[in-house]
């Protein structure tokens, strides 16, 4: 679903909608009909624990396309994706006898989209009708031709193959990674160079994951709406079929193809904890479903395991008409409701800044704690924001309010100790989040301490960046030999005594994948982690495989390198005792462990050092100058920036929210270590 922000501007809804009574829906039954017969049904009103009935998620598409029905012998105009998909569910006639019809629940048919009320009632009722529907119905929409469907029949297979011997199907798909600089698209050569049977096994994974990857990158799993959908489905089905000649009559000739969505989530699941390089290395989008089955784990008691702000987070990433429905798509979520009230009720006459000011306050105010705040990730600089309500703004709200709607790629920084005690919050919102133009937007106030000062900031990393490949891949790169550079500006050697080289090189590696869990710890929920001994083992790997990864510079064309390559490796930077600690580490392992821990929680943030020499992990817009500070009723650090122009009172410190972050060293810094008194920060 994707509910219109606005009503459309021609008459696609007849008068034929009857007022709905509280807790009621309508359920469209639909005619049997052959492919190329019109759609013909009518709408009945009933309550969801009603008579049976199928859900139908799906993608509204272009909303220029489209494709009229009859409705209760009205002429009802709707998107050509749920024309296809009721072309697609429809029974098939019987000849000589009566034909079922099939009840299906369908948004823009069972909600009068015209009228606004109406449609925020529904929406609040959302996670129930799917939670009530028999099964919920998924149409991924019309292959294309023959070669489409193809493509979807044989990512089908594969992911039922794959399935039964995950981790053997993994190791069949390494020669993928193990061959970087081969396509089966590119110069025969490339493939030439492998043996015939390397390259059979190539060529057939190539095929396998390309079919893998268009599959991925259907519409459908990139649409907000889908994940409570199929996530509350008590039986969800994925389809899709070749779209039928206009003319034909026979019923046959639509076959659907289907897949189970609990499959399809074991299988992304498993690759985003085993495969993260392979993911990030072919490009696949798979991540993106994966995002949708976090949102509904449980514990082993049946206790959800995400909150709503997680969830919110999650979901950002995925597509929406209207940016509200953000929040309002997610309203079926378990922890949608405190004390059996929603967070926040679905009203479409504010805008998305006023939405999503109420709920961050709402939750922050509920839960006495600054969860919400650290799932900022600002695009732009927030000291540019304007501080007073414009309700012509759309995006205007404050900068620790987080902008659901904004590009994120970042995952929730999940460090395995709490970085200050929760039982000294002291949390306050001060002024309204109504929007009202003119009036300032609510401030949050907190008090806490400053732990350091940001002095070097590192370029934004991506996934691109982490697998170790050979020469020619590396400096094709958007940053060669990133390791190394990351480590020049956070350890340089006329600043730091080389004795200190090897527990900086810790701290840093530490911060990628957000520390690492022992025996008895919880483990994270961005991806895999490795005991201490674990990751100092492949982390060592990964650092000599780098360093070898430069020697080749003195026996490589001068052209490959073109000036990009570092000065040193980072290894031949570090003291011999050091450099011989992280051969004894890396003696029989390998870097895998560390890249797939490191490779969600790094993406996309920077690197930084500060003033008294720590190394952290933090947003793609830190700069020199921000502040690391410790605020109890937030698990991780922040990093505030000083507003230049503001006139302080005494002990307060007025500032924006830059992000939540992470320095190893610093995390669990006592009262005594911090050695000054609380500061009010008053964060604009």
């Amino acid at each position: 679903m994707s509910t219109p922000p606005d009503p459309p501007s021609s008459p696609h809804y007849p008068g034929c909608y009857r007022p709905l009574g509280p807790g009621f829906i309508r359920v469209f039954e639909l005619e049997a009909g052959n492919p190329a017969d019109p759609i013909t049904g009518r709408l009945v009103a009933q309550t969801i624990d009603g008579a049976a009935y199928e859900a139908l998620s799906y993608v509204w598409g272009d909303p220029r396309q489209r494709h009229d029905l009859t409705v209760d012998d009205a002429t009802l105009s709707v998107t050509a994706n749920l024309h296809g998909a009721l072309v697609a569910f429809r029974h098939p006639p019987i000849p000589g006898s009566s034909s079922p019809v099939r009840r299906l629940w369908a948004d823009a048919l069972c909600i009068n989209q015209e009228n606004v009320s109406e449609r925020a009632a529904q929406v609040e009722l959302m996670g129930s009708i799917f939670q009530g529907a028999v099964r919920v119905l998924a149409w991924l929409g019309w292959e294309e031709g023959e070669e489409g469907r193809q493509h979807t029949l044989d990512a089908i297979r594969f992911i039922h193959s794959f399935m039964k011997d995950p981790e053997l199907g993994l190791r069949e798909a390494r020669i993928l990674l193990v061959h970087h600089d081969v396509s089966v698209t590119g110069p025969p050569s490339r493939l030439i160079m492998l043996s015939e049977d390397h390259r059979r096994q190539f060529e057939d994974q190539a095929a396998k994951w390309e079919a893998v990857k268009i599959f991925f990158e259907t519409k459908y799993f990139h649409r907000a709406w889908i994940v409570q959908e199929v996530g509350l489905g008590r039986e969800a089905i994925l389809y899709s079929a070749r779209k039928p000649p206009d003319d034909s009559e026979n019923a046959e000739s639509l076959v659907l193809d289907s897949i189970d969505w609990p499959l399809v989530g074991k299988f992304v699941k498993f690759l985003d904890y085993r495969a993260a390089s392979l993911v990030t290395h072919l490009g696949l989008l798979s991540w993106v479903a994966h995002h949708i089955l976090m949102v509904w784990e449980t514990a082993e008691d049946g206790t959800p395991e995400c909150d709503f702000m997680t969830s919110m987070h999650w979901v950002r990433i995925l597509g929406v008409t209207d940016a509200r429905d953000r929040v309002y798509s997610l309203l079926g979520h378990p922890c949608a409701t405190f004390d059996g009230e929603l967070v926040i009720h679905p009203s479409y006459t504010i805008t998305r800044g006023v939405v999503y000011t109420k709920l961050a306050a709402n939750i922050i105010r509920k839960t006495n704690d600054l969860y919400t705040v650290s799932l900022v990730d600002h695009e732009v600089d927030p000291c540019e924001l304007k501080r007073e309500w414009d309700p012509n703004d759309e995006g205007r709200m404050p900068s620790w309010v987080p902008d659901w709607h904004s590009i994120n790629r970042t995952t929730p920084i999940d460090w395995p100790h709490p970085a200050a005690d929760a039982g000294e919050t002291d949390i306050e919102i001060e002024g309204g989040a109504e929007g009202i133009e003119g009036t300032t937007m609510p401030h949050l106030l907190v008090r806490g301490w400053i732990v350091d000062e940001i002095v070097a900031v590192s370029h934004r990393m991506e996934t691109t960046d982490f697998p170790v490949t050979n020469l020619t891949r590396e400096m094709a790169k958007e940053h060669p030999f990133w390791l190394d550079k990351v480590w020049a500006l956070v350890f340089p050697l006329d600043e730091h005594p080389v004795g200190d080289a090897l527990t900086a090189l810790e701290t840093l590696s530490l911060a990628f994948p957000f520390g690492t869990k022992e025996k008895g710890e919880s483990a994270s929920k961005v991806g895999p982690q490795l005991s201490l001994a674990e990751h100092q083992r492949s982390f060592a790997a990964y650092v000599l495989d780098y360093h070898r990864l430069w020697q080749a510079i003195s026996d490589a064309d001068a052209s490959v390198t073109s000036g990009d390559a570092p000065a040193r490796s980072l290894f031949e930077s570090l003291p011999k005792e050091a450099q011989d600690e992280l051969r004894r580490r890396a003696e029989g392992a390998t870097c895998e462990g560390f890249l797939e821990c490191m490779t969600w929680p790094s993406m996309c943030r920077v690197v930084y050092r500060t003033a008294s020499g720590s190394i952290g992990i933090g947003s793609r817009i830190t700069r020199p100058g921000d502040l690391v500070c410790r605020v109890p009723g937030s698990k991780v650090l922040m990093t505030l920036r000083r507003i230049a122009d503001s006139v302080d009172e005494p002990g307060t410190i007025s500032c924006v929210f830059v992000a939540p972050t992470v320095v190893p060293a610093r995390m669990t810094a006592s009262k005594q270590e911090l050695g000054q008194d609380m500061i009010r920060f008053r964060i604009v």
